[in-house]
């Protein structure tokens, strides 16, 4: 057994550097949107609006949705430090944007409004499959700060893009400060990556503390295959 495992050691040792330097060079090859905004103009593989409805608190959880949150759900004013919420209008407060309506301004759609905890928690964590190995995905949404100028917190987001099976980083990037405006401005933020498996986990993490601002409001989550002929969908083995 010595011997075998004498002789097969420089293998394993070289299958695990290949391993660890895969991965840094996808942690590498993490970046922004996709260039010049450019994504195959197809369906998105992936596309969360939050739905469309006349009651301003959407009964909808995030498992609807199939992803997961640290924060807590709330279907009724008012929705606190550590709690979410789906609204077609943002609730009444007198630090916040009220009555603004979702990013694409439909009557009824609804969007997703986290008043940001103390500690750091995430925001989504959901997972897609059958991607195709070696193309380039681009993770995306619509984020605007809730709160009027006031000098408050401003909200920050990481996003992350992890293994399925032993939760590795694969790629990471950060929003930066999403800034207070007069009114409530949308901006796309995420990130592109490719893809080194078909099934990866993806991430919106709170990455600013709460207390007084870090309220953030979410909508149009996709995951959209970078400029290339083809759905970006692979069959699944």
């Amino acid at each position: 057994w010595l011997q075998w495992s004498n002789l097969w050691s420089p293998y394993v040792l070289n299958f695990l550097e290949f391993r660890f330097y895969f991965l840094l060079l996808l942690l590498q090859e993490s970046a922004g949107l996709c260039v010049n905004n450019e994504t195959f103009d197809s369906e998105p593989i992936l596309l969360i609006t939050f739905g469309n409805g006349k009651v301003q608190y959407s009964t909808s959880s995030p498992n609807d949705f199939d992803f997961n949150t640290t924060y807590k759900q709330r279907f009724a004013p008012t929705t606190n430090d550590g709690m979410f919420s789906f609204v077609n209008l943002v609730n009444e407060n007198n630090a916040w944007h009220t009555n603004a309506k979702d990013h694409t301004g439909d009557d009824g759609g609804y969007m997703y409004l986290v008043n940001a905890d103390f500690k750091p928690g995430q925001f989504y964590n959901g997972r897609v499959d059958n991607l195709c190995i070696g193309l380039r995905y681009e993770f995306s949404v619509y984020l605007a700060n809730l709160c009027k100028p006031s000098g408050r917190i401003n909200p920050n987001v990481l996003f992350e893009v992890r293994s399925t099976d032993e939760n590795i980083l694969l790629a990471q990037l950060n929003s930066g400060d999403i800034v207070e405006h007069g009114t409530l401005s949308w901006e796309k933020y995420g990130l592109s990556f490719i893809a080194p498996s078909s099934s990866v986990n993806l991430l919106m993490i709170s990455n600013a503390f709460g207390g007084n601002g870090n309220d953030i409001i979410i909508d149009d989550i996709a995951l959209r295959v970078c400029a290339h002929k083809g759905s970006g969908f692979c069959p699944s083995n």
